[in-house]
Parts: structure tokens; C-alpha cells; sequence
């Protein structure tokens, strides 16, 4: 009896001691010693329950400097769980850092604590701390990938760029690389976002798709193309690659060759005067004048307000509509729709409209709808909203082979991509892009315009490289006033007959 009182006035003792505490920690202090390169290693700590009822641990408040996973559920009496903390600073030195987590049988903190000594940073250090919200506990489903940058041209290992990884659940950043590749470890499967910028090159975004078989991604940056007085002047010279040569005094010099080995080759040789054909300049001046001029007598518009077929030719329309969540603002996604059902007003029976829209993935909403079916189209219009991502580059393709399909002979035959920004499907690549425009607009007879919605740099540089090369015209929407008139006069302009 006295021992059995002896040991319930120990227990009470102890826990008086302990504050009432029902569970033990381990250890103390998680100490990470002097480490050259930090590298955002985690500390481990097991919790053991001593208490006679189950706990479960309170969500915590979101910590810029430390991601700390707490184990899910409920930890039984007698049971133990482990906590992983994941501390996150840009500071050198010595550091001792308290973070505090609640369990439900306690009003008090349980204090996780970590020291060490810091003397540099590796390469692959995270320097800011992810978001909380809906962090996943980390699980025997991670992997590691390597990411590698190459120059898209000559497939050139390049090296010193900056790159971010990052998704809902994890955010990486590499401040400047000394190898041309990243080894990421402890991703968990899912989708990522991938930004590489690197002087010299255009900034590049990529998503990637990580599982537990996908080892290793290429990231492929094109050249920074420099627009100067209306002239693309580049470094590298490809076949991919469009260059303009607008220098007058090299055109002059090249006339003055050609000129001299004419000179040459003919000396002292007789031009015999039934081989050169004369033209009479004021002939050819009154034809053009008098054939123009009846054209431009015509109205626009019949009086129905339709577009007048005798002086427009017939359309074959495609619109390719960016509808990924960066649509989803006042600014965009309704200036759209305005914009669209303003022309399809003037559209007649023999124009052809397709609806395709583009987010996660690509649907054809409509195909070669004829123009006077304005309830349909503007039906589908009016319901287009706006979430995803922007596989623009698959949406790009089934709109170039929509717009065969329906081809006009004579006819203005016109891709018109809508959108706010860049594709970032796994497989876009604006040089690629840029190449499908050109060949189609080339050889397919099939134009590619763009209204650009927004006010991102990269984008409407993108944009306005791809309606060019898609020998197009780009045309950004600014405001409401804009809507009422840009796609009205871009078809007007295209389908005119003089």
C-alpha cells in the first residue's frame, strides 16, 4: 500500500513538473551542427502520446521562415508520430529558432527547436518558404528530377540562369545555377510550373508533368530577338530564324554588282529592241485607277447592315479562344465576347465561323458555322467562362486543320487567336510556333491573327511575333471603346476585293 502510494505521488509530481504535459518529445533540440552548403535539410522529431487519450495536432498559422508537416490524424495513447520541419533562411551564421505547434490536450505550445551554424548556400537551397495551404504530407511517393537548359538552336548546354519550380504545394528557386542542369528532390507526383530567365535569351515557361517514372526534363531557350526601326536583328542566324535586311547602302552595293557583270557579259554585244517590252506608264495607271474606283464606289454594307458580297470576298473564320483562368477578368473575357458578336453582325450565309477554346484542353464548340446563324454562334459565345491552363500549341494545330477543312478558294481563309499571354503546355515552343504560322500562312494560303488582351510584355511580344510570321496583324484591346471595332475592320480589311 505505502509503495502503491509512493509511486501515484511520483506520477503527480512529475506531472506538476511537466506542466500536465501527456506526451514527450524527441529530441529536445534537433541540432544540424555546422553545415558548408545549406541545403534546407529537415529536422525530425518523433512525439510520443504518455497520456491515457488520444490527441490530434491544431492547424498552424502560415510561417514565412519554416514548413513543418505534423503527422495526420489522430496519435493514440501509447502511440508515437513524427513531425518534419523544413527551416528556410537567407542568414549565415549561428541560429537557434523556436516554432511553436498545438496538440488538442494542451494549452500550452510544444516548442520544436533547431540550431546550427550556417557557412554558405548550395545551389539548390530554397530561399522562401512555400505556402501552407493545402500542404500535402510528404510521402514514400517522392522523387527527384533533373532539369537541364539548353540554347534551342544549337542545343548548347548553357549555364548562370535563374529558375523557379513551384506549384500549390511546393516553390523552389535557384538564384543563379554554376551547371547548365538542377537535381529538385522530394517532389511529390504532380504538375509543376517551371521559369527559367537567362541574359540573352527569352524568358521561358514550361510545365511539366513529374511521376515516379519521369527522371529528366529539357528546358529549351531561344535567343533574344531585338526589334530596332522596324528591322529583327538576331545573332544567330538558322533556318527557323526570319530576318529582314532593310540596309539600303547593302541593297545598293548588291544593284551595283549586278549592274557591272551585266555590263560585262553583254560588252560589245547588239540588244536586239523586239525583246524588250515597252509599257506605257499612263496605260497602266488609268486600268488600276479605273478598276479600283468601282470598287470603292460600292458600299460596305447592304441594307441589312451584312457585309456587301460584290465588294468583300467570302470568310472562312476561325477563332482560337484563350478561355485558361488569366481570362477570367473584366478587362478580358467579356471585351471578347463583345468584340465577337459585334462581327459576326455583319457576317452573311457564305462566311464560315468555327469556335475552338483552348484552357486545360481543347474543344471545337463550333465548325464552319455559316455567318447568318448568328443566334447559334453567339449563343456559344455567351457561355464561354474561363479556368485551366493555356495548351494553346494543341489548339493551335486543330485550328490550322478546321481552317483547311473549310477552305474558301478566293476567299480570306484566317486563323484569329484570342488571348492574354503565352502557351504553357509541355510542349510549346515559340519558335516551333512561329515556323507552323509562317509555313501555313505560305504555303496553306491560311493567315493568323491576334488580339491580344492584357498588358504582359513577354506576351504581346509573342503575339506580335506569331501574327507576323503568320502574315497577320495583331491588335490589342485596350478598352471597351476597342471592342466595338477591331474585329469588324480586321475582317473588312482582309476579305476586301481590291
Amino acid at each position: 500500500m505505502i509503495n502503491r502510494l509512493f509511486i501515484v505521488l511520483a506520477v503527480t509530481c512529475f506531472s506538476i513538473l511537466g506542466k500536465g504535459q501527456s506526451y514527450s518529445i524527441a529530441p529536445e533540440v534537433f541540432d544540424f551542427k555546422t553545415v558548408d552548403l545549406w541545403k534546407n535539410d529537415t529536422a525530425f522529431f518523433t512525439i510520443l502520446n504518455t497520456g491515457n487519450s488520444p490527441f490530434i495536432f491544431l492547424p498552424i498559422r502560415y510561417n514565412e521562415e519554416v514548413l513543418i508537416v505534423l503527422p495526420k490524424g489522430k496519435i493514440e495513447a501509447g502511440s508515437s508520430g513524427q513531425i518534419k520541419l523544413i527551416y528556410f533562411t537567407q542568414n549565415k551564421g549561428i541560429f537557434k529558432k523556436n516554432f511553436p505547434v498545438y496538440i488538442s490536450t494542451s494549452n500550452t505550445p510544444i516548442d520544436l527547436t533547431i540550431k546550427g551554424k550556417i557557412i554558405g548556400f548550395h545551389q539548390d537551397a530554397m530561399l522562401n518558404c512555400p505556402s501552407l495551404v493545402n500542404t500535402k504530407v510528404l510521402n514514400k511517393d517522392e522523387t527527384s528530377i533533373l532539369v537541364c537548359v539548353q540554347d534551342s538552336m544549337s542545343g548548347k548546354a548553357l549555364d548562370g540562369f535563374e529558375m523557379v519550380l513551384k506549384n500549390n504545394f511546393s516553390y523552389q528557386v535557384i538564384e543563379k545555377s554554376v551547371k547548365d542542369r538542377i537535381r529538385f528532390n522530394n517532389l511529390t507526383p504532380n504538375v509543376y510550373d517551371v521559369s527559367v530567365r537567362l541574359a540573352g535569351y527569352e524568358y521561358k515557361n514550361q510545365q511539366i508533368v513529374v511521376s515516379r517514372n519521369s527522371k529528366k526534363f529539357v528546358i529549351k531557350l531561344i535567343q533574344t530577338v531585338d526589334y530596332k526601326d522596324g528591322l529583327i536583328i538576331t545573332n544567330t542566324v538558322a533556318s527557323d530564324t526570319i530576318i529582314e535586311t532593310k540596309i539600303t547602302e547593302e541593297v545598293d552595293e548588291e544593284i551595283e554588282k549586278l549592274r557591272q557583270k551585266f555590263n560585262d557579259l553583254y560588252k560589245d554585244k547588239q540588244i536586239i529592241e523586239k525583246d524588250v517590252v515597252v509599257v506605257e506608264e499612263s496605260t497602266v495607271d488609268t486600268v488600276l485607277f479605273n478598276t479600283s474606283q468601282s470598287y470603292i464606289n460600292l458600299p460596305d454594307f447592304e441594307s441589312n447592315g451584312i457585309l456587301n458580297k460584290n465588294k468583300y470576298a467570302n470568310n472562312n473564320i476561325v477563332f482560337l479562344i484563350d478561355v485558361s483562368s488569366s481570362m477570367d477578368r473584366p478587362e478580358k473575357l467579356p471585351y471578347l465576347k463583345k468584340s465577337v458578336k459585334d462581327m459576326i453582325n455583319i457576317l452573311r450565309q457564305e462566311d464560315l465561323v468555327t469556335v475552338i477554346i483552348y484552357a486545360s484542353t481543347v474543344t471545337v464548340l463550333l465548325q464552319g458555322e455559316p455567318g447568318d446563324n448568328k443566334v447559334v454562334i453567339n449563343s456559344v459565345i455567351d457561355q464561354l467562362g474561363a479556368k485551366g491552363l493555356s495548351h494553346g500549341t494543341k489548339g493551335l494545330n486543330i485550328a490550322y486543320a478546321n481552317a483547311k477543312k473549310n477552305f474558301i478558294n478566293g476567299g480570306n481563309n484566317q486563323i484569329i487567336l484570342v488571348s492574354d499571354g503565352l502557351f504553357n503546355s509541355t510542349d510549346f515552343s515559340a519558335t516551333d510556333i512561329y515556323k507552323l504560322a509562317k509555313w501555313n500562312a505560305e504555303t496553306e494560303k491560311i493567315n493568323t491573327s491576334v488580339i491580344g488582351l492584357g498588358k504582359n510584355k513577354e506576351a504581346i511580344d509573342f503575339m506580335k511575333r506569331l501574327s507576323e510570321n503568320g502574315s497577320g496583324n495583331f491588335i490589342q484591346i485596350r478598352n471597351e471603346t476597342d471592342t466595338a471595332t477591331v474585329l469588324i475592320n480586321e475582317i473588312m480589311n482582309n476579305s476586301r476585293l481590291y
